[in-house]
């Protein structure tokens, strides 16, 4: 009997050990759970509902090519969506929501991270933001003026988008299911006191530290029910705003929330507004509050 006790004691602290040193290095190994592409194997936007747009290849670090789909604007001084999607699947899954934008009159470009759908290389935290301003930069070599771009992250997207942002000259920026930076978005979700003492010095995702150097219009897109995002998260993120609108989609869940508001014809209303808008700098740091 006390052989058997002293090899569930050995189990149960090499367990302890072993969950200690996990909890420790979350940081480290949490892309393992964080980008899920998909393959684009029907590189065509024909067969995605997108006849009018244009097959792109966009070069950014290391020697990458970024794969896109490019949706001329209707008129040359027409707003541009440049969107900027999140960990999982492809172009493809996105195809709806530019035609939509399209046929409301706006400019899209869709572009893949490396690794995903037709993309080379392999993302990680860094080459998100690279690629993001590759993409920002392409657009501006097409004649595209820096004043008719609205950025457009989405989830994960959210944090490169931001940091283009933050040092490009945009319209405006748009935060689907935003969140300050992950270890708090985590923290909030899962509601575990320990989380927020693990030491987190890399893929953290930084969204309200860019949002924070930012005084273009702010829209934040978000639902009580998103279910990966916590409402009061995306709150924080406003906090940082000076110029900020918001749009509450109540009921819908994380991965539809974007197609869901654009689908209505209410993100192509948010995006002509934040087009028409003034950029302001408010020096009061009240917040208006979100309404759906």
């Amino acid at each position: 009997m006390s052989g058997v006790n002293e090899a569930v004691k050995r189990v149960l602290a090499f367990s302890l050990i072993a969950g200690l040193i996990a909890i420790a290095t979350i940081s480290i190994w949490v892309p393992v759970f964080i980008y899920r592409p998909i393959p684009l194997l029907r590189p065509n936007a024909s067969a995605w509902g997108l006849p009018a747009a244009q097959e792109v290849t966009i070069p950014s670090g290391a020697g990458n090519r970024l794969f896109g789909w490019w949706l001329h604007p209707p008129n040359p001084a027409a707003p541009v969506a440049l969107i900027v999607h999140g960990r999982s699947g492809n172009i493809s899954t996105r195809a709806q929501i530019a035609a939509k934008l399209s046929a409301d009159g706006f400019g899209v470009l869709l572009f893949d991270f490396r690794g995903y759908g037709r993309s080379t290389g392999r993302s990680d935290e860094k080459s998100l933001t690279e690629d993001a301003m590759a993409a920002y930069d392409w657009l501006r070599r097409q004649g595209v003026r820096a004043d008719q771009i609205i950025v457009i992250g989405q989830s994960l997207g959210d944090a490169p988008a931001a940091q283009l942002s933050a040092s490009r000259a945009v319209r405006a920026l748009v935060l689907v299911s935003p969140f300050t930076n992950l270890p708090e978005a985590i923290s909030d979700r899962l509601t575990w006191p320990a989380l927020r003492l693990l030491p987190w010095p890399v893929n953290r995702f930084e969204v309200r530290r860019s949002v924070e150097n930012l005084s273009v219009p702010v829209l934040l897109i978000a639902s009580h029910s998103d279910g990966l995002v916590p409402f009061k998260n995306s709150q924080e993120v406003a906090l940082s705003a000076r110029d900020l609108h918001w749009l509450v989609i109540d009921g819908q869940r994380h991965d539809g929330l974007l197609a869901a508001v654009a689908s209505t014809g209410r993100l192509s209303k948010a995006l002509r507004s934040l087009s028409s808008a003034a950029p302001q700098l408010r020096s009061s740091r009240r917040r208006p509050e979100p309404r759906s």
